[in-house]
């Protein structure tokens, strides 16, 4: 990972600025649906738009970052479709949450409802990182998407923290305390609906349906969504969409590139 850091330059990153900005023409030219809720929308990874992505970099990303993730997201506005910032390693939490914070009040997106963010339940800080992003979307006057994931850097995260030689781990180590995690992030999420739109990615059949009835009977689109990779959890999905199943939306995420 550290040699691929370093051979990252400033030349990839405006690449993938590039190829972001196809992207979202090419999704928002051919979107359907009423509201961003109903409209297809982008994932982006900010460690690809800029070759220093780390906390001890905060001036410089905030300086020189936070114009691209604006530049994209006035871009999506114009088409009305939903921009999500992917997670990452813990320790890039709180930059991400910066950007996030100084996204919402960027003028030309107030009130806006297509800011989304990704939050991994395995994270020890996810439920604190939660309340900070419900009381953003309350002092933005915005409801913001939060896609709610159990998390995808385990190995890296444990092994860091093991060479660090830290006293602890930034995550959970047992799946168990994680799927724990989880339905108390989603309990949290679906207790904010008014400023929140809760999008859980899981192929847990349990979990899926833990959410399914923490959410009630009472649905409308724009309420909450299921969200699945595509290719992953195609026979728990049929049961989920369409009026004769649970009839609950479920995005499909399909990553595109090498």
């Amino acid at each position: 990972d550290m040699l691929g850091e370093a051979a990252f330059t400033a030349e990839d990153a405006e690449r993938y600025r590039q190829d972001y900005i196809l992207a979202v023409h090419a999704i928002g030219r051919t979107a359907k649906g009423a509201n961003v809720y109903e409209r297809p929308g982008i994932s982006i990874k900010l460690s690809a738009l800029h070759p220093r992505y780390v906390r001890a970099q905060r001036e410089r990303v905030m300086a020189e970052l936070l114009p691209v993730v604006q530049e994209l997201t006035l871009l999506a506005r114009g088409y009305d479709i939903g921009i999500n910032i992917d997670a990452e390693e813990t320790e890039r939490l709180d930059l991400s949450l910066d950007l996030l914070e100084a996204l919402c009040t960027t003028p030309g997106l107030e009130g806006w409802n297509g800011i989304g963010f990704v939050v991994q339940a395995y994270g020890k800080r996810a439920p604190y990182a939660l309340d900070f992003i419900i009381d953003l979307a309350r002092r933005s006057s915005r409801r913001i998407m939060v896609r709610l994931v159990k998390g995808a850097y385990w190995d890296s995260e444990i092994k860091k923290a093991q060479v660090e030689g830290m006293t602890d781990f930034p995550v959970y180590t047992r799946k168990c305390h994680t799927d724990i995690s989880y339905i108390a992030c989603a309990r949290k999420l679906l207790g904010a609906r008014d400023v929140i739109f809760p999008q859980f990615a899981t192929h847990n059949a349990r979990t899926l349906a833990s959410v399914y009835a923490m959410a009630g009977d009472d649905f409308s689109v724009g309420s909450y969504e299921f969200q699945c990779l595509h290719g992953m959890g195609e026979p728990l999905y049929r049961q989920v969409v369409g009026a004769r199943n649970m009839n609950r939306p479920a995005r499909i995420y399909a990553p595109v590139g090498t």
